[in-house]
């Protein structure tokens, strides 16, 4: 589980980068200007790439994945870039999350748009640490915004206590009778 928060806020034509250490209270990175950092081409290069080239890697196919291939790091760098060398700030907040261990950090993109969410983010590429980050990172999620979706819920009753009770049992009629596990829960 991860203690450390990285969180890359974009909201109209702006981003920010924003750390928390474990409960602490999260420090902000000034807001800088986003520009998408791929042009069309590499997008499409990199959707066949991933979800094509698998399926059929034959014929001209592994020459085409060569080259692309040799695109990845530099389009994670550029990326890198973006989010972590854009202020003073944001250098600080990717060095804090590297002394901490990346293992122990998550990293968070958050938008309104999906064009932004769909950035191939794992790509990220440190050039100083030699690695792409999504290995290294404890998580990576994607949110659609910061505000957590509510749906009405009726009152609960106040007499009785629901519990969903699920039980493995791989081995079927072989393992411990259903009863045998659930009836001390049951008498409790």
């Amino acid at each position: 589980m991860a203690n450390n928060c990285l969180r890359i806020t974009h909201q109209g034509d702006t981003i920010q980068l924003s750390w928390q250490r474990g409960q602490a209270a999260p420090r902000f990175a000034d807001t800088v200007t986003f520009e998408h950092p791929f042009n069309q081409q590499a997008l499409t290069d990199l959707r066949w790439y991933l979800e094509e080239y698998l399926r059929f890697p034959y014929g001209l196919a592994p020459d085409n994945a060569a080259k692309i291939e040799q695109e990845l790091q530099s389009w994670g760098e550029q990326l890198f870039e973006l989010v972590f060398r854009s202020s003073e700030k944001a250098r600080e907040f990717f060095q804090a999350a590297t002394y901490d261990g990346l293992h122990n950090c998550e990293l968070v993109i958050t938008s309104d748009d999906p064009t932004v969410l769909n950035l191939p983010w794992e790509l990220l590429y440190s050039p100083g640490d030699r690695q792409f980050l999504a290995p290294t990172l404890a998580g990576m999620s994607r949110s659609l915004s910061e505000y957590a979706v509510r749906a009405e819920m009726p009152p609960l009753p106040q007499d009785k206590l629901n519990i969903l009770l699920v039980i493995a049992r791989p081995y079927g009629e072989k393992d411990i009778a259903l009863k045998t596990i659930a009836r001390p829960l049951l008498d409790s």
